[in-house]
């Protein structure tokens, strides 16, 4: 990274090493590194303020579920007295049970709040296993227990803590977007990779980092004494910056060793060690640990949606879309009227697009351009580079109606019939064209290991204003950590979009 680079990125200059001295008489311990008591966030998790609003608010959130439960099981119908024994004394169980299991399961661990669907998926996985845990007591003591009571304050605590969760998360990106509850970052490693890594965490602030400096990784060659020397400089630059979080680029000088070394410096303080894989695609969900010759292994599955997972997905494939059919229907109607008056030609345009295993699929829209508009596609858009996300705003093709349409996504409303007949998905990787194959590496096409989808994470990501590449790597990154909460983020993420329409040409 360059000068220019750097300063332009508001880091230190790494040419001039003399302010950070590499020759320590003994090696910095985190008590003398961290003596400055003017920097109280650093004894403090960023994300401790988020835990604690969420302990709070999920407790109200439980007593009200319980509370509802109450009135709406026993009080309303059989005029029992709110201050029975029994029932309040039930209604506390309840609560303290529900909280305690949000807090063993880890609902507010805050490794996983704020990001991703993995927070979402332990309050779904502590609420379960609460009422599971409230029946098989039930039925083992052979109590007399309402199931109605139980039904509704479960109902209702899963739909209040889902919305609190939401609401915390709403807050948390607008504290972020201000520089609030952000990681400050120090990234280690060499480039290219390690440039990468600055601009992953530093392109969107709203994930919670903050790069405030990079590091060099150590030149050692099996010499003890230069890594003890490159670990002082590293804990020093920590304490210098006020970072919580260290970021390791990965590469064959930052071998295991180095990596363990680094781990042992960090334990005292609270710093948390992320490390970038340089194997990428092996992580996630599809590795699993196997004993093969009394060697534990690492076993890579393949990304495939079988068995009960295809079965799930389709399911929800059916049910969302029949729901969403009869929801676009007036919207539809509207669209093939004015598609009509508007311009002369069909009012349903119908592309061959690639879907599952590269099968042939039609794909149904509202026409938007003039009728032959797609034959001067080549023309017009050309090839994916720099500029052609000026020439899809620009885009003469497309009528003063169709740009209604796109602009509220209204023309690709047809393609839920798609879903409900199994050539699409609600959810998946949006489908290329015919012509767009060629542009595809040996890599991309594992895209095609699922069906296409109605809307996918390119689509809540910026839709054109995504870059070919980036759209790509969405793809696939949606193929190999595919589960159904992730499709419901993507889902809801979707109506935000679509009322917002960035991206929508």
């Amino acid at each position: 990274m360059s000068l220019e680079e750097r300063e332009g990125r508001g880091l230190p200059d790494m040419s001039d090493q003399s302010t950070i001295p590499l020759s320590t008489p003994a090696r910095i311990g985190w008590a003398e590194a961290h003596s400055h008591r003017d920097r109280p966030h650093l004894r403090r998790d960023p994300l401790r303020v988020y835990a604690t609003r969420a302990i709070l608010l999920d407790g109200c959130a439980v007593l009200v579920a319980a509370i509802v439960g109450f009135i709406l099981r026993w009080a309303i119908p059989y005029s029992v007295e709110l201050n029975d024994p029994t029932y309040v004394s039930l209604v506390g169980v309840v609560v303290v049970s529900w909280i305690s299991v949000l807090v063993l399961r880890g609902a507010y661990d805050t490794r996983v709040l704020g990001v991703g669907s993995e927070e979402f998926k332990r309050v779904v996985s502590a609420s379960a296993t609460v009422f599971a845990a409230v029946a098989v007591v039930a039925f083992a003591l052979k109590l007399d227990l309402s199931r109605g009571f139980v039904l509704i304050t479960f109902a209702v605590g899963m739909l209040l803590l889902l919305c609190v969760r939401w609401g915390l998360r709403s807050w948390l990106r607008h504290e972020r977007r201000y520089g609030h509850f952000l990681h400050r970052t120090v990234v280690i490693g060499a480039e290219p990779m390690r440039g990468e890594i600055v601009d992953m965490l530093d392109r969107d602030p709203v994930a919670g980092f903050t790069v405030v400096d990079v590091i060099e990784e150590p030149d050692i060659h099996e010499d003890e004494a230069i890594l003890d020397s490159w670990l002082d400089e590293v804990m020093a630059r920590i304490s210098l910056q006020d970072a919580d979080t260290v970021a390791v680029a990965g590469s064959p000088t930052m071998g295991q060793d180095v990596v363990q070394r680094l781990a042992w410096r960090l334990e005292g303080p609270r710093v948390d060690l992320l490390v970038a894989p340089t194997i990428g695609d092996v992580a996630g969900p599809r590795v699993t640990m196997r004993m093969a010759a009394d060697l534990p292994l690492l076993h890579l599955d393949e990304p495939h949606l079988t068995g009960p997972k295809r079965a799930i997905k389709r399911a929800l494939d059916i049910g969302a879309g029949v729901l969403l059919l009869v929801l676009f229907l007036p919207f539809m109607v509207i669209a093939a009227i004015g598609v009509w008056v508007s311009s002369r030609g069909p009012v349903f345009y119908v592309q061959e697009r690639v879907g599952r295993g590269g099968q042939i699929i039609s794909v149904p829209k509202f026409r938007t351009m003039y009728t032959g508009a797609d034959k001067l596609r080549d023309e017009v858009i050309g090839q994916p580079d720099g500029a052609i996300l000026d020439r899809y705003r620009g885009d003469p093709r497309i009528t003063p109606f169709g740009r209604i349409l796109r602009r509220w996504s209204i023309d690709e409303t047809p393609q839920v019939l798609n879903v409900i007949i199994g050539s699409m998905s609600l959810v998946g990787p949006r489908p290329v064209l015919v012509d767009e194959m060629p542009l595809l590496g040996d890599a991309d096409h594992r895209r095609h290991l699922t069906k296409p989808g109605l809307t996918g994470l390119w689509q809540v990501s910026g839709r054109k204003s995504v870059d070919w590449e980036e759209r790509m790597r969405l793809d696939l990154d949606y193929v190999e950590h595919w589960s159904p909460a992730l499709d419901l983020v993507i889902v809801a993420k979707t109506i935000k979009v679509v009322l917002v329409g960035n991206g929508a040409y």
